[in-house]
């Protein structure tokens, strides 16, 4: 755990408050901190004694020459002298620090300038100080799995490794920005580069910030060609070799002492996983998993059959019934509003597997990988159905009544989902898949002003730009692509590093190693899709799990939202959504919000909605007294080449996707 936070411009002293805006966003005790000041530039990074650096892989871009036991930080020493740590390094005229362990930052930055970021590997959010250009780099790593926050004001930049840091500056203006619950309400998370307040902007994934005397600009460093060509390998030469890059994978993120752990799921990117951890140490590796007391939901069997293929010491967690307060600790933990009901479980999972070990590896990204979302399926089913420019807007009514009149998981819950996006033009069958709230049910619930204030804002052009951006050659390709670097980034990452880091929990994704997604994307499409024995992420699980494990499906363990917002939450979501403090809040018509509570209650299924505004007052509460019933605040929004949707040449941007619930 590390973080890091700055001010350049016209600093004038403010050492000392740029200590307390690092403390602010300190979720746990960093013993450790290095600091940089001079007359533009105030930098500090803290981090704990416990992080180690950078191990060094078999294919590693970089090496370092500094040890990772030389002490990070010396109190004594002056921040001008030629200091070096995994997190900070610093001499008379610059100064590097990072959110993980980058011991070469300053001296790939010396040699490479603003290119260094593309020779830095894993995950990452770093800052570099540049005294004699005037210039300070930021940049988040490819994937997601870190980001910076930054605000410009007057010419002056502050930049922090988290939200909380930002907001603790007096000078942080804490309205909302419309725009930003706009997008909220759609994907139930805030994508990249807005926030939920106006003025504050975060880096989307794989790109560069640079500062130079007071203006700003931003490009794309990375992007996955999602091109596909002919291979010269056979599917089975293929997995041996995903399963050596991924071996590699874990090993360069294996802990420095004691037994590797592994969340273990019945998916096939959690079993892959487990099985190169358990391959790459000779220590007893230990696995967990979470289920629900549902049979239909629970995936406990098909996670402990992987377990005792591998000889594993695994440990299960039985979720029998959700406690109405997990909810509201969630929203205590993030920044921003946050609603995917995955996060529930991810929670339970995270504060059971933070007490045993301080690091976890787990299969996030797999799914993106390989084709393992069911809305991959489904626009290729689609294929086959008619396609008019306007679409089909009888089917797609007569889709969505099937939606809200049925349960998830449902046949005829997926048939109306098929239905409904069989129905849109098919430019926009994408953007609607990953849509939680449509434009209809927003203008529903919003009042008059806020209706015609966001008339203009069509959040779904996020994702379809992304989507129709794609270098893919197939739909596959093409929605892997913007899932990758919009849905995973803005939901499943955003959900895993939030609660794990609230239960003392770092979690390592191999999966989502730039070399292995970037060697991946140029397979065959037809290997990665979901279901297929010739699939590559089966075959190569094949070659290390007997076969009766892998060709069992794991269950579909999404939460049961809809029957705990009928039971357990029925009364949390009732009594927050209809008093006095929301209503006062004049963001939501209070007889439309009634109007879905009593339909859900009597059998139609809006739980999309009402957790999305269940979580959104959650969270407005845990923010009482710096956010104190917000007014919105009024200002044009980005057009997409501004946001960095839809591209512009090389460099594109990501979705702002969420595959809904539903379809997961």
């Amino acid at each position: 755990m590390s973080v890091i936070v700055g001010i350049v411009g016209d600093v004038g002293g403010r050492q000392e408050g740029v200590d307390q805006l690092a403390l602010a966003c300190t979720p746990h005790d960093l013993q450790q901190t290095g600091r940089y000041l001079d007359d533009r530039a105030a930098i500090v990074a803290r981090w704990s004694d416990g992080d180690r650096a950078a191990t060094r892989s078999p294919y590693s871009a970089t090496r370092s020459p500094y040890s990772a036991t030389r002490s990070p930080y010396s109190a004594t020493r002056s921040p001008y002298s030629a200091t070096r740590s995994p997190h900070y390094a610093a001499t008379a005229d610059a100064v590097a620090v990072s959110c993980t362990a980058q011991p070469d930052l300053l001296d790939l930055y010396r040699r490479h300038g603003t290119a260094a970021v593309t020779r830095l590997t894993g995950d990452f959010a770093v800052a570099v100080w540049d005294r004699d250009r005037n210039q300070l780099l930021l940049a988040a790593d490819r994937t997601g799995e870190r980001t910076l926050y930054w605000r410009l004001s007057g010419g002056q930049l502050t930049f922090a490794s988290q939200l909380r840091a930002l907001l603790a500056d007096p000078r942080t203006s804490q309205e909302l920005d419309p725009v930003a619950l706009h997008h909220y309400l759609t994907y139930r998370y805030v994508p990249a580069p807005w926030t939920i307040y106006a003025g504050i902007r975060k880096l989307p994934p794989g790109t560069s910030l640079t500062w130079a005397d007071g203006r700003v600009t931003t490009r794309r460093y990375w992007t996955l060609d999602a091109a596909a060509g002919p291979s010269a390998l056979g599917i089975d030469q293929a997995a041996e070799q995903l399963r050596g890059r991924l071996v590699d994978a874990v090993r360069s993120r294996l802990p420095a002492t004691g037994s590797p752990q592994v969340l273990l799921s019945g998916g096939i990117s959690a079993t892959l996983v487990a099985a190169a951890v358990t391959r790459s140490t000779s220590v007893r590796t230990h696995t967990c998993s979470v289920g629900f007391g549902d049979p239909r939901l629970d995936q406990r069997a098909a996670a402990r059959a992987v377990a005792r293929a591998l000889g594993t010491e695994h440990q299960e967690y039985l979720v029998t019934g959700l406690d109405p307060a997990v909810p509201q600790q969630i929203a205590g933990l993030f920044d921003e509003p946050f609603a995917s009901p995955a996060a529930i479980p991810a929670y339970l999972v995270a504060r059971y597997a933070g007490v045993r070990r301080a690091e976890a590896f787990c299969g996030l990204g797999g799914a993106l990988l390989y084709g393992g979302f069911p809305h991959h399926l489904l626009l290729g089913w689609l294929n086959g159905w008619p396609q008019r420019p306007a679409g089909l807007p009888g089917l797609q009514r007569a889709g969505a009544a099937l939606v809200r009149r049925s349960m998830a998981g449902t046949p005829v819950r997926r048939f109306g989902r098929l239905l409904e996006v069989a129905g849109c033009p098919p430019p926009t069958r994408y953007a609607r898949i990953v849509a939680e709230c449509s434009a209809e049910q927003k203008n529903a619930l919003y009042p008059a002003r806020l209706r015609d204030e966001l008339a203009d804002v069509d959040s779904g052009l996020l994702a379809e730009a992304a989507y129709l951006a794609s270098s893919g050659d197939s739909q596959a390709a093409r929605m892997a692509d913007a899932d990758l670097l919009g849905y995973l980034p803005g939901d499943v990452l955003a959900r895993w590093s939030t609660v794990s880091a609230g239960a003392g929990l770092r979690l390592q994704a191999p999966l989502l190693d730039h070399r292995l997604l970037e060697w991946v994307a140029g397979l065959p499409a037809s290997w990665k899709v979901p279901g297929r024995r010739r699939n590559l992420a089966r075959r190569a699980a094949a070659g290390w799990l007997p076969g009766r494990v892998v060709t069992s499906e794991p269950v579909d363990a999404r939460p049961p939202l809809a029957g705990w917002l009928r039971a357990e939450l029925r009364e949390l979501a009732r009594d927050l959504l209809t008093d006095r403090t929301f209503q006062d809040r004049g963001l939501f018509q209070p007889a439309a919000v009634r109007r879905l509570l009593d339909e859900h209650q009597a059998g139609l299924d809006h739980a999309g909605e009402i957790y999305t505004l269940l979580q959104l007052e959650l969270w407005l509460r845990h923010r009482t007294g710096s956010v104190r019933d917000p007014a919105l605040a009024g200002q044009r929004d980005m057009t997409l080449e501004e946001s960095g949707y839809g591209r512009t040449g090389a460099g594109g941007c990501p979705a702002a996707a969420s595959p809904t619930g539903d379809l997961r």
